[in-house]
């Protein structure tokens, strides 16, 4: 991936043949910028769903997503694409986030504990 641009090499493979030179090119997972801070709530449930709150704060800039659905649900300051990057940040890590909620405990943070 090159600026922003994905670049895919077509090799046509016959049948009988050995995949020599097939170059397999992962892509890479989405990270935030280092200059988004993220915070995330401890485990929340609404009936018989579970999920986590997750705010990015970037100065005044500011969005609020849910996991496990991946999605920003308000945001301002951000620009549509950094909004994509984010979601795309929330589904590729939603297993790292939900274990994170998990050990997140609010009365021990407020008693300082």
């Amino acid at each position: 991936m090159e600026d922003g641009k994905v670049i895919l090499k077509k090799i046509i493979i016959k049948e009988d043949e050995k995949p020599e030179n097939v170059i397999k090119e992962s892509s890479p997972q989405p990270q935030i910028p280092e200059d988004v801070n993220m915070l995330v709530t401890g485990m929340l449930h609404k009936g018989e769903k579970s999920f986590v709150r997750v705010s990015f704060l970037r100065g005044k800039a500011w969005a609020e997503g849910i996991v496990p659905d991946a999605k920003i649900e308000k945001s301002q300051g951000f620009t549509e694409e950094e909004v994509a990057r984010l979601e795309a940040y929330l589904l590729e890590q939603k297993s790292m986030i939900m274990e994170q909620a998990k050990g997140v405990n609010p009365l021990r943070k407020m008693f300082d504990m």
